[in-house]
C-alpha cells in the first residue's frame, strides 16, 4: 500500500530526472563538438550574452579532465535508476534508505548547479540556455525528492525519534555537503565575481596590470587571411607564434580559445608556427621538440584542407601522445583526403610556410614560445583567461596598430 500511495511522488522524481539526462546529454554533445571542431558553433551561441559555447568550452567546464556535462549525464542516469527502482520496492526500510540517497544527492546537485550559475552569471558573464535547464531541472528534482521524502514521514511520535536517529547520519552528510558547496561557492564568487567589463575598470582594479601592459614594447606585424579566425575588421588582432609540443602553448591555447568564444566580434587571431627544434629551426641548436616540425607541416596540410584550426586544437588536445603515425590519425579523424594530405607533407611549399613564419619569428625577435602579439605589443609566455580578457579590454581602448 505503501508504493501505490507514493507512486505519483516516484513517478515525479523519474520524470525530472529523465529530463535532466536529456539536457545534460545535449550538453555534452555540444562540449565534444567544441573541442574537437575549431568552426562549430552550437544553437544557443546567439550573442554575446547569450551563449552556450562560452560557458561549455570554459576552463569550468571540466573536473579533473571529466566534463560537467558528461557528470550531469551519469548523475541523472543514477537518479533515474534509483527511482525506476523504487518503483517496484516494497520494503518500507529500503524505501526510505533509497530515499535518503535520493535526497543526499538531489541536495549535492543542487548546491552544485548554484555554484555553476554563480560561474556562468558572475564570472563569464554568459546565459548558457542548456546549463540554465539543467540549474532548473536540479531545483525541480530538489523539490520532487523532498516531496517524496515528506511521504514517507512517519506518524507515531516513537517511530519518528527511531527514524530520526537511523536517518541522522544522512542529514549530517546533507548538511555538511551544503556547507561545503556554499564555501566553495562564495570563495569562488568573491575571488572572481567582479571581473572587468571596460579598459576603465581594469584599470580601477588592476593597476599593476595596467602599467605592465602600457609598458610591453610594440612592434609592427604583418598580418594575413592564412591561419586565421575572427572579423579582419576586428578591434583586436592577436598574432601568436606557437609550438605544438610546447606545454605553456597548450595552455595559452586554452586561454585564447575562451577570450576567442567569449569576445564574438572583438578579436581575431592568427597563428603562426615557430617548432622549437633544429630540423626546422635556426635558432634551435638541438632536436629539443622532435614532433614540432613534422606536426606544424601537417597543420597546415590540413589547413590546405580547410581545417587547420581542427587539426590544430587536435594537436594541443593530444599534446602528450604525438607520434608521427599518429598526425595521420588525425587526418582520417577529420575526414580529410589522405591522399591529397600525405602528397602535402612531402611538398616542399609546405614546410616553406613553416620557414616563412620562423622567419617572420626571428624578424619580430621572438626565441621563445608562445609569444604573441597583441595589438603589436609583445606578450611572452602564456597568460591565463583573466589577464588575457583584461589585456583584451586595454587594447581595445588603445587602439595600438599591429
Amino acid at each position: 500500500m505503501e508504493r501505490k500511495g507514493q507512486r505519483k511522488e516516484v513517478l515525479l522524481v523519474l520524470g525530472v530526472s529523465l529530463l535532466g539526462l536529456g539536457i545534460a546529454y545535449e550538453a555534452e554533445l555540444v562540449h565534444r563538438q567544441l573541442k574537437t571542431d575549431a568552426g562549430f558553433t552550437s544553437f544557443c551561441n546567439v550573442n554575446r550574452i547569450v551563449n552556450c559555447d562560452v560557458v561549455l568550452s570554459s576552463r569550468w567546464s571540466e573536473v579533473a579532465g571529466v566534463s560537467v556535462s558528461l557528470l550531469a549525464t551519469v548523475f541523472y542516469a543514477v537518479l533515474a535508476l534509483l527511482a525506476t527502482v523504487l518503483l517496484f520496492t516494497d520494503a518500507p526500510v529500503t524505501r526510505r534508505r533509497m530515499t535518503g540517497v535520493l535526497v543526499a544527492a538531489a541536495t549535492s546537485g543542487v548546491g552544485f548547479s548554484l555554484y555553476m550559475a554563480a560561474i556562468a552569471f558572475g564570472v563569464l558573464r554568459a546565459v548558457c540556455v542548456l546549463c540554465t535547464g539543467l540549474y532548473l531541472v536540479g531545483l525541480a528534482t530538489f523539490f520532487a525528492v523532498w516531496r517524496l521524502h515528506r511521504s514517507l514521514q512517519v506518524a507515531g511520535r516513537k517511530e519518528k525519534t527511531v527514524t530520526w536517529h537511523r536517518d541522522l547520519w544522512l542529514y549530517s552528510g546533507v548538511t555538511l555537503a551544503g556547507v561545503l558547496v556554499l564555501v566553495a561557492v562564495l570563495w569562488e564568487t568573491a575571488r572572481l565575481w567582479r571581473e572587468p567589463a571596460s579598459a576603465e575598470e581594469v584599470a580601477r582594479s588592476d593597476p599593476r596590470l595596467t602599467q605592465w601592459f602600457r609598458n610591453l614594447t610594440v612592434a609592427e606585424v604583418p598580418v594575413d587571411a592564412r591561419n586565421s579566425r575572427g572579423p579582419a575588421d576586428a578591434p583586436v588582432t592577436i598574432v601568436e607564434f606557437s609550438d605544438f609540443e610546447c606545454t605553456h602553448c597548450a595552455s595559452l591555447h586554452k586561454a585564447l580559445r575562451e577570450t576567442w568564444l567569449r569576445s564574438p566580434g572583438l578579436v581575431r587571431i592568427v597563428f603562426r608556427h615557430f617548432p622549437l627544434d633544429s630540423a626546422c629551426n635556426p635558432l634551435v641548436q638541438s632536436r629539443f621538440h622532435t614532433l614540432a616540425c613534422e606536426a606544424a607541416v601537417a597543420a597546415e596540410c590540413a589547413g590546405r584542407q580547410g581545417k587547420f584550426w581542427q587539426y590544430h586544437d587536435l594537436l594541443f588536445e593530444h599534446q602528450k601522445r604525438l607520434e608521427e603515425k599518429r598526425l595521420r590519425d588525425f587526418a582520417r579523424d577529420l575526414r580529410l583526403d589522405l591522399v591529397s594530405f600525405d602528397r602535402c607533407m612531402q611538398d616542399p611549399d609546405s614546410r616553406q610556410q613553416i620557414q616563412d613564419d620562423i622567419a617572420l619569428g626571428i624578424k619580430l625577435g621572438v626565441n621563445s614560445t608562445p609569444t604573441m602579439f597583441l595589438n603589436g605589443r609583445v606578450i611572452r609566455g602564456a597568460v591565463d583567461a583573466e589577464t588575457l580578457h583584461r589585456a583584451l579590454l586595454l587594447a581595445e581602448a588603445s587602439k595600438a596598430s599591429p
